[in-house]
């Protein structure tokens, strides 16, 4: 392996595991088996590196969203596997979720679901929670990143928990339980 797909392979799981403000070259260096120096040879610092990592990341979710939505009768299962497979992802998008108020964070995390909603996520989203909002409108944007901020948010509780056995998958189901909940609530109260 390459030494700068090494320190962009590495950095992206420790970006997941610990976030942008934690990240220390230093400690990265040592997880990826690399000499600190040459960290400077291939970024110019570490802001460039995280440019570099969502780069990485925008890729990932591509993938996310091409495996997800593969088979159109069954994506739910997809995105299900592509949770499982691409679970670092996951992770490194939960991180940017956390870190929003920083606006490079916040634009990556916006930009990973824009490609998302080019794949076809919000198709599912729609059809799945029989939602009767056209996909062109903004209402329907609104409506998924509502689910995907709550989504998010309990990830991330999962991630600083590290409540053990709970996979990303489950809590999925379980968000997906509860955001249904909250649109009939919803829907009733509009009637």
């Amino acid at each position: 392996m390459e030494t700068y797909d090494k320190w962009i392979l590495e950095g992206y799981k420790y970006f997941a595991e610990v976030g942008p403000v934690k990240l220390t070259i230093k400690e990265l260096s040592r997880k990826a088996g690399l000499a600190r120096t040459s960290f400077h040879y291939y970024f110019e610092n570490k802001d460039d590196f995280f440019d570099q990592l969502i780069e990485h990341h925008m890729d990932e979710v591509r993938k996310f969203g091409e495996m997800a939505t593969q088979n159109k009768s069954r994506v739910t299962e997809g995105i299900i596997h592509s949770m499982q497979t691409l679970s670092t992802g996951i992770s490194f998008h939960v991180q940017l979720f956390m870190h929003r108020e920083l606006e490079k964070f916040n634009r990556a995390y916006l930009k990973g679901h824009q490609i998302n909603f080019e794949n076809g996520i919000l198709e599912w989203f729609l059809d799945f929670f029989e939602l009767k909002l056209s996909k062109e409108k903004e209402d329907s944007k609104k409506a998924f990143l509502l689910f995907v901020d709550v989504l998010n948010s309990r990830f991330s509780n999962l991630m600083q928990t590290k409540k053990a056995g709970i996979s990303f998958s489950s809590l999925f189901f379980d968000v997906v339980q509860d955001f249904k909940v909250m649109l009939r609530a919803y829907c009733n109260q509009q009637s």
